[in-house]
């Protein structure tokens, strides 16, 4: 029996090694066939189903998922998903109170919804929210900062202990320019503390913004509380009256005029021409017309508008009195309070030395004289006179007078310092009070040695440390004496993030963010970067937001807790089963997954798409194209979070080999390499082949204002004006899904 045993089984491994040998010979090499672009599948309908049934949807039609997280609305019998883009314009459109709900209750909730449906799609990675420490001499008295109050505003609210020197020297982390009457002027971001001066000279907001961030009439200015109407043609009009009493730091009066010509000023092709982007009064009515206005062109038709020398939005009622009229998509706004924010300015300042304010008398509506529209010859073409005196007024010394609690006394180019001193003349306001610190004096700092100088009294603020070694340094000088020195600190309304362009490649795929949020440690990763210091949020808020503090016991996020298991449980349910060659992936000889791509995955960018070295990039097989699981992330040095990433996420076997991933890592400056990439900005180096995928930033939210609305449009236009920063579109938003 074991002799024939034997033999059977020689047999068997003869016809096995047979079989084998025969497989082998039968099996054809893969063969790559050429990308072909008449493959490419592209959205045609960019119908929202915002657009369709936003405006029969309150909140208590909602059906929420209280295992996922995820909202659904039943309309006319059809269920729908609502995405990024209805939520974001449902949170702030759709607050008409409910029941026993407040338009504040409703929103809440609108909120709610939209941070977890953000958390189920991952956008981008919070890896940390940190706090800010201010440092500060213990001289100063009621000085308090948060993430909506800087240093300026605080040091305005503050006051000096008796017997101590009336003057506080303030540490400048940026440049100053000089140019502090509008430091965003003809500039992508202003320098923060440009912006502090500006801030600091400025006064009699109509709105103005509190420690919370809140927005309220400023009462200081203001004659009366502003109405507002919703007028029958749906537009909003707010008319505010303003005091008869208001001065500029010269003693010259404030009247309704200087209002109103900053919003005029800036919303001309005069403006266009100095260096601002021109579309400051681009929310209200009859902008397009009024913006086409050259001088000369009155009533001709440009581009299916009308040109007129009036601007429609804007009237002058009386000299104390003005109103703003909105569009229609501004009322029923959540937030439209904040569409009546002005500020007065001299009028020379935009206007020029003969530029005025002029008005319709019959409509009210307000406009410029010629002499603000007046041309020279310059280079052999035409130029407004008045563009030139606006950049030249601009300027700390341009003979202007201020309108809040400071005027720039002195500004030294070389050693990037600025004086301020009190303005006598202004009486204060309802956010801050009045000012009593004689002279502010901004001197420019740098973090090497910044903590020595403050010890050594050579500076009377630091603002904005953060990280944990510098926290530490921070705080020991306040404990060797407070008698001395002092500190305040607040969680930062922002965090620092690993964000992805959403519309290409494998980032652009939910399921890939949500694998590389569940492969970096990212508890781990805020503990080491802010030294404890810190914290990890699951989506764009941040813990003293109030709307997350009036949701943080109902909220439904997923915390994407550390683990290489539900990367690739993720991955393979959504189909990154696949090696090069089209067949099942097997993690023990193949370094990448692939993914068979289908629908409107069939981009042409994910057709093309490859890594920067070029090693992995996207195959046909037998008709069928396979996109690689492979990463472009770029990054600027020196730069801490980049080096932490490269530690926990792109050397990290669990990130990386473990999940079937590969990352490349291009290390480039801010504005050529990282935002010619992230914007295809051509004339910042990119030279037509998208690639980068993700991209460490950080956030900031500006104030409790919470509306990104523009952000999560499907809109194609708005993603050509940069609006979306992510460029994602939810697919729950397109009415095709629905329709068919």
């Amino acid at each position: 029996m074991k002799k024939v045993l034997a033999l059977v089984l020689v047999a068997l491994m003869v016809f096995a090694l047979f079989a084998c040998g025969k497989k082998q010979e039968d099996e054809k090499p893969v063969e790559y066939q050429p990308i072909d672009p008449a493959d490419a599948v592209a959205h045609k309908d960019f119908t929202s189903v915002y657009s369709k049934i936003g405006s029969k949807v309150t909140i208590d039609m909602v059906e929420e998922d209280k295992e996922t997280g995820l909202a659904y609305v039943t309309v006319d019998g059809t269920k729908y998903e609502l995405g990024m883009d209805f939520l974001s314009m449902a949170m702030v459109y759709n607050t008409t109170p409910v029941a026993d709900k407040t338009s504040t209750d409703v929103y809440n909730e609108w909120w709610k919804l939209y941070i977890q449906r953000w958390n189920y799609l991952v956008p981008e990675i919070p890896l940390y929210s940190n706090q800010y420490f201010d440092l500060y001499n213990a001289k100063i008295e009621n000085f308090v900062t948060t993430p909506y109050w800087g240093p300026a505003d605080a040091i305005v609210a503050a006051k000096i202990k008796a017997g101590a020197a009336n003057s506080v020297i303030l540490g400048s982390s940026t440049d100053l320019s000089g140019a502090f009457r509008n430091s965003s002027f003809g500039k992508s971001n202003p320098g923060a503390s440009d912006l502090d001066i500006q801030n600091l000279t400025s006064g009699y907001d109509t709105i103005m913004a509190d420690k919370n961030g809140e927005y309220n009439w400023n009462m200081g200015a203001l004659a009366e509380v502003p109405t507002s109407v919703v007028n029958e043609d749906g537009t909003l009009t707010y008319t505010i009256k303003i005091r008869s009493d208001l001065v500029f730091s010269d003693g010259s009066a404030i009247t309704a005029k200087n209002y109103v010509a900053s919003v005029l000023a800036n919303s001309t092709l005069v403006a266009v021409e100095a260096g601002a982007v021109g579309n400051a009064g681009q929310t209200l009515v009859g902008f397009d017309a009024f913006k086409a206005y050259t001088g000369a062109n009155d009533g001709e038709t440009s581009d299916d508008v009308t040109v007129t020398k009036y601007f429609a939005g804007v009237k002058l009622i009386d000299d104390y009195t003005f109103s703003f009229t909105y569009t229609p998509d501004y009322a029923g706004y959540y937030y439209a309070i904040v569409n009546a924010a002005a500020s007065p300015v001299p009028l020379a300042l935009y206007l020029g030395a003969n530029g005025d304010i002029v008005v319709d008398p019959e409509t009210k509506a307000c406009g410029l004289n010629d002499a603000f529209y007046a041309t020279e010859k310059k280079d052999g073409k035409d130029s407004y006179t008045v563009a030139a005196e606006i950049v030249a007024n601009l300027k700390w010394n341009s003979d202007l007078p201020y309108s809040g609690p400071y005027v720039v006394s002195n500004y030294d180019e070389s050693t990037l310092t600025a004086t301020l001193k009190l303005n006598p003349n202004y009486p204060g306001d309802d956010a801050r009070g009045k000012a009593s610190i004689e002279t502010i004096t901004y001197i420019k700092v740098v973090e090497e040695t910044q903590m020595d100088m403050f010890k050594q009294g050579q500076v009377d603020v630091i603002a904005g440390i953060t990280g944990g070694d510098a926290t530490e340094a921070a705080l020991k000088i306040v404990e060797s004496d407070p008698s001395k020195y002092a500190e305040t600190h607040y969680d930062r309304a922002g965090y620092g993030k690993l964000g992805f362009r959403c519309d290409f490649g494998p980032s652009g795929m939910t399921e890939v963010r949500q694998a590389i949020m569940y492969t970096i440690n990212r508890p781990e990763f805020a503990q080491t970067f802010t030294g404890g210091y810190g914290a990890v949020v699951h989506g764009p808020y941040y813990t003293g937001a109030a709307a997350y503090i009036a949701n943080k016991d109902t909220i439904n996020l997923n915390q994407y807790n550390y683990s290489s298991d539900n990367a690739i449980a993720v991955l393979e349910a959504a189909g990154w089963t696949y090696n090069v060659e089209g067949k099942t992936f097997d993690a023990k000889k193949d370094a990448v997954r692939y993914k068979k791509l289908s629908g409107y995955e069939l981009s042409a960018d994910n057709l093309n798409f490859k890594s920067t070295d070029g090693k992995y990039k996207t195959v046909k097989i037998d008709g069928e194209y396979y996109m690689p699981l492979a990463i472009n992330w770029y990054g600027t040095q020196p730069n801490t979070v980049t080096d932490q990433l490269l530690t926990a996420w792109q050397t990290n076997a669990a990130s990386t080999t473990a999940i079937g991933m590969y990352i490349t890592y291009t290390s480039t400056d801010f504005n050529k390499g990282l935002y010619g990439e992230l914007y295809h900005m051509s004339d910042y180096g990119y030279d037509g082949t998208p690639k980068l995928n993700a991209v460490n930033f950080a956030t900031g939210f500006n104030s409790a204002v919470y509306d990104l609305s523009f952000n999560w449009s499907i809109d194609p236009d708005m993603y050509d004006m940069g609006y979306n920063s992510a460029f994602l579109m939810d697919e729950a938003d397109f009415f095709e899904n629905y329709s068919k």
